[in-house]
């Protein structure tokens, strides 16, 4: 994979700078050099995205997603471990993190984090990895709550912890009593998994 990943970085080099100035182009000529990248990421692996920041005064960011799936991730992770050095470019592997206050909206479904509530699961014999039931109140298309449950929680812990962390998911309806069952706040999140990441380093030692 790294002669491969080598390869797009050097197509890549050809269209850096219209990629820099990209918003100054014309709509069929953004097309086309969006497109000319997204062709040549393919050939390296199909599994990876790119994502393309607004411009800032320190330039751009490009960041190589495997859209949660943990067969891509080696793929990412080798591309961005082969990236030159770019003056202006900021390369980097997943989605980030967003942390609280977050928000999604999938098919018409929008869900925020500060109106929900997770109850957090943990196994005695798979210590590494945390179980998450998000509660929610009227659940009407549990796929589709499913599914964007998850994409909130992605966002707000960022890619990369939500595909190795967790290891099982749910949405469940949201008890009366949710505080005395140990329902969260689903803002807290970011801070749980920080903890949970902390305390496996600790338990290593």
């Amino acid at each position: 994979m790294k002669d491969k990943a080598l390869k797009f970085w050097e197509s890549f080099l050809t269209i850096k700078d219209k990629l820099m100035d990209i918003d100054d182009l014309d709509d069929n000529l953004i097309d086309e050099l969006l497109t000319n990248l997204d062709g040549e990421l393919k050939k390296y692996s199909f599994g990876v995205d790119f994502i393309l920041s607004d411009l800032t005064s320190n330039g751009r960011e490009l960041i190589f997603t495997a859209n949660g799936d943990k067969d891509f991730f080696e793929d990412v992770i080798t591309l961005v471990e082969n990236a030159p050095i770019l003056d202006f470019w900021t390369i980097t592997a997943f989605s980030k993190p967003e942390g609280k206050n977050a928000e999604i909206d999938t098919d018409g479904l929008t869900l925020k984090s500060i109106d929900l509530f997770f109850l957090p699961l943990e196994s005695d014999t798979i210590k590494d990895k945390i179980g998450l039931n998000v509660g929610i109140r009227n659940i009407t298309d549990y796929g589709l709550f499913l599914s964007t449950a998850y994409l909130l929680c992605e966002k707000m812990i960022g890619e990369y912890d939500a595909a190795t962390l967790i290891d099982f998911f749910d949405v469940v309806e949201l008890p009366r009593d949710y505080d005395n069952e140990g329902f969260l706040p689903l803002d807290y999140l970011p801070d749980f998994v920080q903890w949970k990441i902390e305390r496996m380093e600790n338990e290593k030692y």
